[in-house]
């Protein structure tokens, strides 16, 4: 039997209601936050079990401090310090405990771990003590690190494996690390097809330099409107061991990382990430349009957009309405970079597929 019109446009509406279930996309990419990858350890005990459980107990104290770093505004944290809990409490807030390298002798753990926290116990916990909580997630940022002329090989590559096993892709602001195929000056004319191809808003470029026993890295970002100077991070080689230089370097790392985080944190505190409310017409000419569109909104929804309804389908149209953060011409460039426009017209806001 031949569906009728209204049979058609109901199954893509309830379609369009299952691909946006309330919260889920923008549940997802929040909770995101609560995962700190890149935590390492080095522990001694009596044995290796006893020292595999050292280890695997200080992963979720050096989590549990960077999570918290992550989720709270820098000043309210520097007046009472980080909270200190209890190791029970501290069981109960951890879902899990990763193992993404590790490496073991008869007393000794050494290992790279990723620990899962509960977002609710973790919000909870942090309001008690009185502590802003921001886990609102932004775009994601596309990190070149590059190095200075003269600079060792080996050392080029260790600076990119502090970027690569940091973690920094679950953060507030995530951080990806470009191909090493992105050289030369901050443009962004030569750095815009790999933020594309990263789905990042903007390039910072981390440039190295080592003089003796000090190691600074010069950082720059580039977007389609504007180049930024964002300073400078140093850092102290403690010793000759090459794992001194490896430390070094990860320093420098989180350095630039915090720097970013924080930025963002400050917006969002002072209302430069306030959230907004839209209702958009979201217009297309084929079924693959539409699906493209919300694509686009639900990959925002890792970042700016939150709470997306549908709230009516039609063969050339749908309307939506969805929450984001931040202002409209940050929204309107994120869906962009997704390949959907947002335009103000005297119908009110439109969504269509970007021209190509």
């Amino acid at each position: 039997m031949k569906a009728t019109p209204f049979a058609a446009i109901a199954a893509v509406f309830l379609a369009a209601l299952c691909a946006f279930a309330p919260g889920a996309a923008s549940a997802q990419g929040r909770d995101n936050v609560y995962v700190v990858a890149g935590v390492r350890v080095d522990e001694t005990a009596a044995n290796a079990a006893a020292a595999q459980q050292a280890g695997l107990a200080a992963a979720q104290r050096v989590g549990f401090e960077r999570l918290v770093r992550r989720l709270t505004i820098p000043d309210e944290l520097a007046t009472g310090g980080v909270p200190q809990v209890e190791p029970a409490t501290l069981d109960r807030l951890v879902s899990s405990v990763d193992v993404e390298e590790e490496r073991r002798s008869g007393t000794r753990y050494i290992g790279r771990l990723t620990v899962r926290f509960d977002p609710s116990g973790v919000r909870t916990l942090l309001r008690q003590f009185n502590l802003t909580v921001v886990d609102t997630r932004t775009a994601p940022i596309l990190v070149a690190p590059l190095v200075a002329d003269g600079t060792a090989e080996e050392t080029a590559t260790a600076w990119r494996e502090a970027w690569i096993n940091g973690g920094f892709g679950d953060e507030l602001v995530p951080l990806a690390t470009a191909p090493a195929a992105l050289q030369g000056a901050p443009a962004w004319q030569s750095a815009q097809s790999f933020a594309q191809a990263a789905a990042a808003s903007s390039v910072l470029y981390a440039t190295l330099r080592v003089q003796g026993g000090t190691v600074t890295a010069t950082l720059v970002e580039v977007d389609s409107n504007a180049r930024r100077e964002r300073g400078e991070v140093t850092a102290r080689i403690a010793s000759d061991d090459p794992n001194a230089l490896r430390a070094a370097l990860s320093s420098l790392a989180d350095q630039a990382s915090l720097r970013i985080q924080n930025d963002w944190k400050a917006r969002v505190a002072t209302g430069g990430g306030q959230r907004g409310r839209i209702s958009a017409s979201a217009l297309y000419t084929s079924q693959a349009q539409w699906e493209q569109i919300k694509d686009a909104l639900g990959g925002a929804a890792q970042t700016l957009i939150s709470e997306i309804r549908i709230e009516a389908v039609g063969r050339q149209g749908a309307l939506v309405s969805f929450s984001f953060v931040g202002d409209r011409n940050q929204l309107a460039s994120e869906l962009q970079r997704r390949g959907v426009t947002l335009a103000d017209t005297a119908q009110g806001a439109t969504l269509r597929v970007a021209a190509r």
